[in-house]
């Protein structure tokens, strides 16, 4: 292998060894080569130049990028070249941490120590393979599935060597493209052929995904019988379980592949979501934590994952009937909060996103918690008028828990439309969000729909001008939402509607009115609201000592 054209790029924390290794390739022959040690300045020469090999140790530093992170971010952002060999370098055998590095699929993994002609001749085969498969390669990388297929099918018919590489590629674009019985058909007879691992999880997915789930769960248990440590098939068997509602069995699947290989964002997501359709709240929890702790020095940083886990630990709160456990929640996420206020991992947020303004949001959430209705809608309604001034889009991460509250509250105009807000925003939404907001939205709709009953009546009888009526319909609807402003604001003009009928103001309708304008002025209003509350006070004055 001639390394004088080459440019290879070295990545390690430990500047001895980098020295070292800097000194082994330039024996080898290579003249450009790049040593840094750390993965942000990796991912910062990628991006002035494309490297042929790259060399890079797993572990970089605690709680920094690792080497894995680096090699997922820098293909996701097309900072390699098709061609170029990715080689993972590591003194850490230990198996999940080998499972991690794996499943990013790198060209070769190596243990220290190693020789310069170890190191040549795997550098040397990993060269030729992706020289062999580069139109494959390039087609994947442009996203081009129907020119990738047809790579690999070209290269298979010329009896390449590396025909088994090219057909495990053929059946990831396959189930891209959403050709599932194509894959099928180019399994089926390399199963029989010579039954290999990776040939039955490959069909075992494929009959998933042809909702052939019990077929998939089959061969799945016979993978997992034959090789305990395949983790590949329990996440097999986690989704179709999680398909077919069989919660217990995706719980325990889950978890085998996670206690295998637990440094997967994607599978802590899928377990986040199987505890969720089961009603496991505090294995929400946990997984929600290790998404954020996972995501947030990864390609997948997003707030969405530490608000997801926030979120977690108060929905575990409010699903546990034990008192002192619900305290022991809420301290916990106090703690949590305190703990991520300052994490460096934020300001490499890109999201506009105020901490603060979500910290409060949550602490609304406390105080409905806790009973604390009035004092959980005045924060909320202050976070509110925050975001309106501070924001020019409404946040997408502040959503999920703010409508929750407006629901909890039975402020359901304004979760209303701050639903439909999101909607116009054209935002994806993570499946968490979703899950939330449909949770919130389906807890409360029986209430909502008795509330929407009265408050309808009320209004159509106020109109019709019974404003008794009116008065009767909206004091139902305020004993489904208490602390509803619109309902509030509704009964208080009803009110001066039949004290302008009486010929001499009844004491008992002039205390309620009172007791009406005491309990709205010292609320913090929507803009909407505010308004009809002005637009009420010259007609109070009458009665009423404004302010």
């Amino acid at each position: 292998m001639n390394y004088s054209d080459k440019r290879v790029l070295i990545v390690d924390d430990q500047r001895p060894f980098l020295t070292l290794l800097r000194g082994v390739v330039n024996n080898m022959g290579a003249q450009s080569v790049v040593a840094v040690q750390n993965a942000d300045s990796a991912l910062a020469a990628c991006k002035k130049e494309k490297f042929d090999f790259i060399i890079c140790d797993l572990h970089l530093g605690s709680g920094k990028k690792n080497g894995y992170q680096f090699l997922e971010e820098a293909r996701q952002k097309n900072l390699v070249k098709p061609e170029t060999v990715f080689a993972v370098v590591s003194a850490d055998s230990e198996r999940p941490v080998v499972f991690g590095s794996v499943e990013q699929h790198p060209d070769d993994y190596l243990i220290k120590p190693f020789s310069q002609a170890q190191l040549n001749l795997r550098l040397s085969k990993a060269y030729q393979k992706r020289l062999a498969l580069r139109s494959v390669y390039e087609a994947m990388q442009k996203n081009d599935t129907p020119e990738a297929i047809a790579a690999c099918r070209r290269l298979i018919m010329s009896g390449t060597r590396y025909a088994k590489t090219c057909c495990r590629l053929l059946a990831e674009l396959y189930w891209k493209a959403g050709e599932f019985t194509q894959a099928k058909h180019m399994l089926t007879p390399l199963l029989a052929q010579k039954p290999q691992p990776w040939v039955t999880i490959a069909l075992a997915k494929t009959e998933m995904l042809m909702t052939n789930y019990d077929a998939a769960i089959e061969l799945a248990i016979d993978m997992c019988h034959r090789n305990p440590l395949l983790y590949e098939a329990q996440d097999i068997l986690a989704q179709c379980y999680l398909l077919q509602r069989d919660y217990p069995n995706a719980l325990i699947a889950i978890e085998r592949a996670i206690e295998i290989a637990p440094y997967s964002v994607e599978r802590q997501l899928i377990a986040c979501k199987i505890a969720r359709e089961s009603h496991n709240y505090e294995m929400v929890k946990l997984r929600s934590l290790d998404v954020w702790e996972l995501s947030k020095k990864s390609i997948h940083r997003d707030i969405a994952h530490l608000c997801s886990y926030f979120r977690s630990i108060l929905d575990a709160a409010e699903h546990c009937e034990d008192k002192n456990m619900r305290s022991r929640y809420q301290h916990e996420m106090m703690t949590a909060i305190a703990r991520y206020r300052n994490d460096e991992a934020l300001a490499r947020i890109d999201e506009d996103f105020d901490y603060g303004i979500y910290e409060n949001i949550l602490t609304a959430r406390i105080n409905y918690l806790d009973g604390r209705l009035l004092e959980a809608k005045r924060t909320l309604n202050e976070c509110q008028q925050q975001i309106a001034i501070r924001f020019t889009e409404y946040p997408t991460a502040f959503a999920p828990d703010s409508i929750k509250v407006m629901l909890d509250l039975g402020e359901y105009d304004d979760a209303e439309r701050l639903s439909k807000t999101l909607t116009k925003s054209g935002k994806q939404l993570d499946e968490s969000t979703l899950f939330s907001l449909k949770n919130s939205v389906d807890k409360v709709a029986q209430r909502r729909n008795s509330y929407q009953n009265f408050n309808k009546q009320g209004i159509e009888h106020y109109n019709s001008g019974r404003y008794q009526e009116a008065y009767n319909a909206f004091l139902e609807a305020q004993k489904v939402s208490p602390v509803n402003t619109g309902v509030a604001l509704n009964i208080l003009q009803c009110n001066l509607k039949l004290i302008a009928q009486m010929k001499k103001p009844e004491t008992r309708a002039i205390n309620a009115l009172k007791q009406m304008y005491r309990h709205l002025k010292n609320m913090v209003m929507l803009e909407s609201h505010q308004q009809k509350f002005e637009s009420l006070k010259s007609d109070l004055g009458k009665y009423v000592e404004v302010a």
